[in-house]
């Protein structure tokens, strides 16, 4: 009797493992699917709306890959021209693609995978559209953009993987990191900027409305919105999966608004806040963005510092091409 007890609580533990186990799956799909339909949804409008504001940060990091790619890559022989790989991760709507194609060059393969159909063809738009221009007409050939999830990027070996705002949206942004480096070249460069879980203490920051949104959102839903500081790993994931960093670094410029109205309506109807709406529902949303419109004066230009986290990193050479880390 008692060998059969002990048999029917470990079964019953294995059991309730298992279910739990399907559940987290089926809520990280159930998240994946509202954001792949939400940037869907206003794919064209963020393009319009946010794109330019986050510009000057992606140029930053754009700047840092040139660099990078020049200086740090050595899975291309310097004395041979040989086809470079790079890999977009959630590339939006592609405005990171033909500059990254320009970088390295015409004979390079640049594919951007997005979680959002949506964005997807916003990119595809974009590339068709730029590449009509006769100085990038040799660089639509070398372009393309498909579904995919950064979660499981498809097979490499890329020279080059590039990411920009993507990674904090990502069910789990470490395990991503560590799926970059399984599918990147030895010697190759991972360089990817993201909105930190919790920003560092900038002198001006601290009247940031994202700031505020966060702690209104934390306020409304308690325990439920506990942040997880996961950003803190970074460092031993990318040693981990093989990789080691070259540069690491805070990056802060200002984001302007017409009024506080401007900057809760771009946020929430075309842009990372917009998911919300699909989880929660608009009254929900809406009721946040009047507590937030009320730290502002109304009818007043609003600018804000914000601050994202920029990494550089190299896979390290003695590693085997496609190995699992």
């Amino acid at each position: 009797m008692r060998h059969l007890q002990l048999l029917f609580a470990v079964s019953s533990r294995a059991v309730v493992t298992k279910i739990r186990l399907m559940s987290h799956k089926s809520d990280i799909s159930s998240g994946t699917n509202i954001l792949a339909k939400s940037w869907s949804t206003i794919s064209t409008e963020y393009e319009k709306v946010l794109v330019p504001r986050f510009a000057p940060w992606t140029h930053n990091t754009l700047d840092a890959l040139r660099v990078a790619v020049n200086k740090d890559m050595k899975c291309v022989p310097d004395d041979i021209i040989t086809p470079s790989r790079a890999l977009v991760l959630c590339c939006g709507p592609g405005q990171e693609l033909l500059p990254i194609a320009r970088i390295l060059g015409p004979t390079s393969t640049v594919l951007g995978i997005d979680l959002a159909p949506g964005m997807v063809d916003s990119a595809r738009e974009r590339i068709e559209t730029e590449c009509k221009d006769d100085d990038n007409i040799i660089y639509k050939e070398c372009i393309t953009a498909e579904v995919g999830d950064a979660m499981d990027p498809p097979p490499g070996p890329h020279h080059v993987i590039f990411s920009a705002f993507g990674l904090q949206q990502l069910p789990s942004p470490i395990q991503a990191i560590e799926s970059w480096f399984n599918v990147m070249e030895p010697g190759g460069i991972c360089v990817f900027i993201y909105w930190p879980p919790s920003p560092p203490k900038i002198p001006g920051e601290e009247d940031s409305p994202f700031h505020f949104w966060r702690e209104l959102i934390k306020k409304k839903l308690g325990k439920q919105d506990k942040e997880d500081p996961w950003d803190e790993n970074i460092d031993a994931a990318v040693a981990a999966a093989g990789g080691e960093i070259i540069e690491d670094k805070f990056i802060s410029h200002d984001i302007c608004w017409k009024d506080a109205r401007d900057l809760f309506d771009g946020m929430s109807r075309v842009g990372p806040w917009h998911a919300m709406r699909l989880r929660r529902g608009d009254d929900f949303v809406d009721e946040l963005g009047k507590e937030l419109q009320s730290l502002y004066p109304a009818g007043t230009c609003l600018c804000h510092k914000f601050t994202a986290r920029m990494v550089v990193a190299r896979r390290r050479e003695n590693q085997s091409k496609g190995s699992k880390i």
